[in-house]
């Protein structure tokens, strides 16, 4: 089911009774589960008529005994059931169970199954749910959708802010609503009653994510500015930053640049490039990215991925602390300035 879909069911009313939702954009997920509930509860009567049960040791004995009772003063009552793990497996009497109470679901209850980590893959675990209710997948969305939606958001404030400038806060907060409307709450806080935006304010304010850092280090790699990615690493270890997110954010950027330059020597456009990654990024991004893979030879960059991966495992084994199998890979990239 699609989100359109989702916003239309809400605003008529006409809810199906069992939902799944999963996907990284949590913010949007939590909204769209909270206006469910304010749309079938009867105002004031949400702590007798909402059930939220959470974690892998949920009873599912509770949840049954939860979607059974009648709602109290309302016509209609909403059970969430968050990480359960339930539907990772199929061959289980748990899951049987619960493919039997979606079939029994009394006509006064609304079950709303959700699960933050959640393998795409496996949606045919979740397709008895389809039939009689509604499969959700919040991803993030894409850039341009994330910048209408805060350009909105200052609009209403009426305040203004420059398309390059809205781009750029989108690009520290990255792609999670939550932290975009953490980042943006603070931000108009602190110009008070000021209607214009500055680049300034947002750099000012706003606090970059550890993604745009990290890949904001291997930019100045690429720019050849060797000694100030050390000191970007350096403030992330000070940070006590997790030193394999770290790692995992240079791989991830170097092997970007190595599928950028495979797919574009394919003939392929930027846009169709663009379509490769999860995160959908603006033609700008995408187009960056592929100048910068045109520098490095396709084994060089292949080379590079496979010394992380090699890094990463020592880490793993116990063989090397995170931090210094870090500073050791930027070592390694920052190598990049000898013209490689």
């Amino acid at each position: 089911m699609k989100l359109e879909k989702l916003n239309s069911q809400i605003k008529t009313g006409k809810l199906l009774p069992v939902y799944f939702f999963y996907g990284d954009e949590q913010y949007l997920l939590s909204r769209k589960t909270a206006a469910i509930v304010a749309r079938l509860i009867t105002p004031g009567m949400e702590d007798f008529n909402r059930f939220y049960f959470e974690g892998k040791k949920t009873d599912l004995d509770a949840v049954i005994e939860a979607a059974e009772q009648f709602p109290q003063m309302s016509p209609k009552k909403v059970v969430i059931v968050k990480n359960s793990g339930f539907f990772h497996q199929t061959n289980t009497a748990v899951y049987r169970r619960i493919k039997e109470m979606v079939l029994d679901l009394p006509e006064y209850t609304c079950l709303i199954w959700i699960e933050e980590h959640f393998d795409k893959k496996k949606e045919k675990n979740v397709q008895f749910i389809e039939e009689y209710g509604g499969v959700v997948a919040f991803d993030y969305l894409p850039v341009n959708q994330l910048e209408l939606w805060l350009e909105d958001r200052f609009r209403r404030e009426e305040k203004q802010i420059a398309p390059r400038d809205l781009t750029y806060m989108i690009r520290l907060c990255g792609p999670a609503l939550g932290k975009i409307q953490t980042e943006y709450e603070k931000l108009l806080n602190y110009i008070g009653d000021r209607n214009k935006i500055s680049r300034e304010d947002i750099d000012a304010v706003v606090d970059r994510t550890v993604e745009y850092r990290v890949y904001d280090m291997l930019d100045n790699i690429l720019t050849k500015k060797g000694g100030l990615a050390r000191e970007q690493m350096k403030y992330l270890k000070d940070s006590r930053e997790q030193p394999t997110v770290v790692m995992g954010l240079m791989m991830a950027k170097i092997s970007e640049l190595l599928t950028c330059r495979q797919l574009k020597e394919t003939g392929m456009s930027a846009r169709e490039i663009g379509e490769y990654f999860d995160f959908k990024r603006p033609l700008f991004a995408v187009n960056k990215t592929i100048e910068d893979s045109r520098r490095y030879d396709e084994s060089y960059l292949i080379s590079m991925l496979n010394k992380g991966l090699n890094y990463d495992a020592d880490i793993k084994n116990g063989r090397m602390d995170g931090w210094t199998a870090a500073e050791l890979y930027l070592a390694e990239l920052t190598g990049l300035n000898d013209g490689k």
